[in-house]
């Protein structure tokens, strides 16, 4: 609680004298004041941004030093006190925090002067902190871009930063081994481990400084991340003898081995400062991490260029969900091409994106649902359930009244020809469940039949009696040409079959309930002998199928289910 916080001096003050050679190193290093923190082990948000902390660590150092010669004048010297190089340390630190610059250095990261660059702001002059116009316009360019309650930071640090805390860490102990005291050294090794991590301390630093300019709270499990990257014309030089080995280059069919190899040189992908960076650097001996790391890094030279930040914000996907109604047959259910020429009239997802997509100002979609329909095969009763997943989303998703003015507007701009119901906002385990688990789904289907004989009362008898029929069903003639020749079983679960008035005695209607990812069609005239046993072989003669219509889709899914029509 802010009622509890401790200002960061009082926190270094307050902290054991083991942690003032910590602070020592840091201006030695001429590192900024948020490094004195990590190293202190402080990890309270408001301590990083808080108006107390000054800018670099040889003035937290000589703060610190002026108050314990004021507790020193009053109460003598104490035993053991540890602060005689504080006022060389301090000075070496002075020339170096007029330089306040980004760097790669493990302990340097000084990112209160760091240049904001990218989509969202412009590279400008040296400033005390990172509250500074090119943070401010781009925090205003992304309130203004995205509509959110609040957001994530995530931080992406060159691997350069991993290797110069290693070498940080291997000059602390050093350090630990000369001249300490037993009981101050074992301390000063527990305060090494104990340290905050970089990436976590420029999350810490930012994502106060952030809020503050965004009028938003930082929130890990917000929908908008914003992703701040730095980046640093050395970090090259520094870790790329950690990336990987590419080792041989196998030669492929056509003799593209060695093109690939020299490519891969040419563009080679250096590593981030990951978890596994650093494990794989804290595994490493001395002498091996010495003898393979630059001496910049191992001696942690100032570097002479800043760094930039770039701050790209996206919103993870946003996902709507809802039933469609296909209520006219030749409307597929995507987009249909054959060499170049559309087939059927538009699309069933083209008509839902019209009306749904121009809402949140997406840079792309993509349509989930529970199985699809042949172009000429009706989709009725509570409709197909699905769900659009909206890729980095600028709009969150549109209250109720606006979601049934777009289920509207699609049923008006097919000419009734596509009904969406339904449209609600998602979640993720609402798309896995439609993805998971199809073949174990049940639809059921309304199919206009004919025979080559009336269709008599001991057939209909017979259909009604059939119950969980097995069958086995080949990939079906029409689709072989794109799809693997596969047997797959099948379950029929009922049948009931009635004469249709006014039509030929051959004619009837065969309503069935069947496994999802059964071929109706086949299954009704046998499709070469692939479909088996077919509905003919049942009948004990041929069986031909004239219209299709799918008439529910079985499962859970959204708002209620709608009455069928």
């Amino acid at each position: 609680m802010l009622a509890d916080f401790m200002p960061p001096m009082e926190q270094l003050a307050a902290a054991p004298r083991y942690v003032l050679s910590l602070v020592e190193e840091a201006a030695a290093l001429q590192a900024c004041a948020g490094c004195c923190l990590r190293l202190a082990a402080v990890r309270e948000v408001a301590a990083y941004s808080s108006s107390d902390l000054p800018h670099s660590a040889a003035e937290v150092l000589s703060a610190l030093g002026e108050g314990q010669q004021h507790s020193t004048d009053q109460n003598g010297p104490e035993a053991g006190d540890e602060t005689s190089t504080h006022q060389s340390s301090a000075a070496a630190g002075d020339e170096g925090s007029k330089r306040r610059r980004l760097d790669g250095t493990g302990d340097n990261a000084d990112l209160q002067k760091a240049e904001v660059s990218g989509n969202h702001g412009a590279p400008v002059a040296e400033q005390r902190r990172a509250t500074v116009p090119s943070l401010a316009a781009a925090a205003a360019a992304i309130a203004e871009e995205f509509e959110f309650e609040s957001f994530a930071l995530e931080v992406s640090l060159p691997a350069s930063l991993a290797v110069r805390q290693q070498a940080l860490s291997w000059r602390l102990r050093q350090r630990q081994q000369q001249g300490q005291r037993e009981d101050v050294a074992a301390a000063l090794g527990a305060a090494m481990e104990s340290t905050v991590d970089i990436k976590e301390a420029v999350r810490l630093l930012y994502s106060c400084q952030l809020a503050a300019a965004l009028g938003r709270p930082h929130n890990p499990q917000a929908e908008l991340r914003i992703a701040l990257t730095v980046t640093h014309p050395n970090a090259a030089a520094e870790c790329d003898w950690l990336a990987p080995s590419s080792g041989k280059q196998r030669r492929g069919r056509h003799g593209h081995g060695r093109q690939l190899q020299q490519q891969q040189q040419q563009q080679p992908e250096l590593p981030a400062a990951t978890e596994a960076v650093a494990q794989r650097l804290g595994a490493m001996p001395e002498a091996a991490f010495l003898a393979s790391c630059p001496a910049s890094a191992a001696q942690l030279a100032p570097p002479l260029s800043p760094a930039t930040v770039l701050l790209q914000a996206r919103r993870r996907p946003l996902h709507v969900g809802g039933r469609y109604l296909k209520l006219r047959r030749g409307i597929p259910q995507s987009p249909w091409f054959i060499d170049g020429q559309r087939k059927g009239e538009g699309s069933v997802q083209e008509a839902i994106e019209r009306a749904v997509l121009p809402a949140f100002r997406a840079d792309s979609y993509k349509m989930v649902s529970a199985g699809r329909e042949d172009i000429d095969v009706r989709m009725l009763g509570s409709g197909r359930p699905f769900i659009l997943e909206i890729q980095n989303a600028r709009r969150a998703v549109p209250a109720p009244d606006q979601l049934q003015r777009m289920e509207a507007a699609v049923l008006e701009a097919t000419a009734g020809g596509v009904a969406a119901r339904g449209l609600h906002c998602a979640s993720a385990s609402q798309l896995a469940a439609l993805k998971e688990g199809e073949q174990d789904k049940q639809k059921s289907y309304m199919a206009v039949c004919w025979l080559p004989r009336p269709l008599t009362e001991a057939d209909a008898a017979l259909l009604e009696s059939t119950r969980e029929l097995e069958i086995l069903q080949q990939t079906p003639v029409r689709v072989l040409h794109r799809r693997a020749n596969l047997e797959r079983p099948r379950t029929v679960h009922e049948m009931h079959a009635m004469r249709l008035a006014g039509q030929p005695a051959g004619y009837f209607a065969l309503r069935l309930r069947a496994q999802a990812g059964t071929y109706i069609k086949e299954f009704v005239h046998g499709d070469l002998s692939r479909s088996r046993p077919s509905l003919g072989d049942l009948l004990g003669c041929k069986a031909q199928i004239l219209t299709l219509d799918v008439l529910k889709i079985h499962m859970e899914f959204g708002c209620p289910q709608q009455q069928e029509q």
